[in-house]
């Protein structure tokens, strides 16, 4: 059986610094069928930034609104039959994408993704474990860290991502009938914690963030 061709996901905006680490952790997959689309709506283009690589494309757009909003403009342009998010400010195992695509073919799944998530604060060296005594929605029927997901297009196609800033992830996972794997290969990435994430973990400490 032929290897799907997976499509990494990038929206980012105004995070030039982190940019070349998650190109670099992109390029060093020993996944090779796949791309990164990289769609930046920030004040200034990071054209500069981005490698001339056949498996990179880059799009530099008007401000898009939300996350939900982003997430699926790249997916438009996304030419893979699997969709893996690729956020800018986060490390992935040189086995992320090929772990990932296996996860989802062995457990017949429509999306797949880790629970259970190792942080990391580079201002305060420091880790820890978040998991879903931490999430933000505790209604949920299930729960996986959005960043970590990966999942089949065509089932994107039947629920693309909700116009929200917060929380569209967890939304997209909530279908009825929806096959969802959470897989343990926590090792596997890293949350990078910053004074621009777009959330605040219960176990930050906010003086940090606004001394950074």
């Amino acid at each position: 059986m032929k290897s799907p061709f997976v499509s990494c996901i990038m929206p980012t905006a105004n995070r030039e610094k982190y940019i070349p680490f998650a190109i670099r952790y992109f390029l060093e997959q020993n996944y090779s069928h796949s791309e990164l689309i990289i769609v930046d709506d920030g004040k200034t283009a990071v054209s500069s930034l981005i490698p001339d690589h056949e498996s990179i494309r880059y799009f530099y757009t008007e401000p898009l609104g939300t996350i939900g909003l982003k997430r699926n403009y790249a997916i438009n342009l996304a030419k893979g039959d699997i969709i893996l998010h690729w956020d800018d400010d986060d490390w992935h195992a040189m086995d992320w994408i090929s772990r990932s695509v296996n996860f989802l073919i062995d457990n017949d799944a429509d999306i797949t993704g880790i629970k259970h998530v190792h942080y990391f604060s580079p201002i305060m060296n420091t880790f820890w474990q978040g998991d879903a005594n931490n999430r933000n929605n505790p209604n949920s029927r299930v729960w996986l860290n959005g960043a970590t997901l990966a999942y089949w297009k065509s089932y994107w196609k039947k629920h693309p991502f909700k116009d929200l800033q917060k929380g569209e992830d967890d939304d997209f996972i909530q279908h009825d009938g929806a096959r969802v794997y959470a897989h343990d290969y926590i090792n596997g990435f890293i949350a990078i914690l910053h004074q621009h994430n777009t959330t605040v973990k219960p176990f930050e400490n906010l003086k940090h963030k606004k001394n950074i």
